[in-house]
């Protein structure tokens, strides 16, 4: 006989996005960190950045499919040059807080990074994630030398 009140619980997906950087782990977590950086690479339309700190806010605009998409986000772990954390959420998330994790590995002069986003809705909108990883990892390791001081 069920219980009253559980109902069972949507399996959300998991995207992972690995990616080699040719830069060393704290530079790519500088990118990522450093509001100055992170402007240069990711090129938000519109965008109130905070210095990576657990709590901090940020806010940043996309210009998609003829556009705007708002994103807010929040640090959740800030563990320099290896980690990153902060909650994700925006109209494609469909409200729900989601997480991204950005994983960075030192690996023969380079960078192993694996961003991973999860808690994501199980549409079109959520599962698209995955292709706006992919689209900003492969500019970041494209423009990683360009940013260094």
């Amino acid at each position: 006989m069920p219980t009253t009140g559980t109902s069972p619980t949507p399996t959300l997906p998991r995207i992972t996005v690995p990616r080699r950087i040719e830069a060393s782990p704290e530079e790519v977590f500088d990118a990522w960190a450093d509001p100055d950086l992170f402007r240069r690479w990711f090129e938000p339309r519109r965008a109130i950045l905070r210095k990576a700190a657990v709590d901090e806010l940020w806010y940043w605009e996309a210009d998609h499919a003829g556009r705007l998409w708002a994103h807010y986000c929040r640090y959740l772990r800030v563990e320099r040059p290896r980690l990153l954390e902060f909650a994700w959420m925006s109209e494609a998330t469909r409200g729900l807080e989601s997480r991204v994790t950005v994983e960075m590995t030192p690996s023969r002069d380079a960078t192993d990074l694996v961003l991973t986003h999860t808690g994501l809705p199980d549409d079109e909108w959520g599962r698209g994630h995955e292709e706006g990883w992919k689209h900003f990892t492969g500019i970041l390791a494209e423009k990683i030398k360009g940013l260094r001081r």
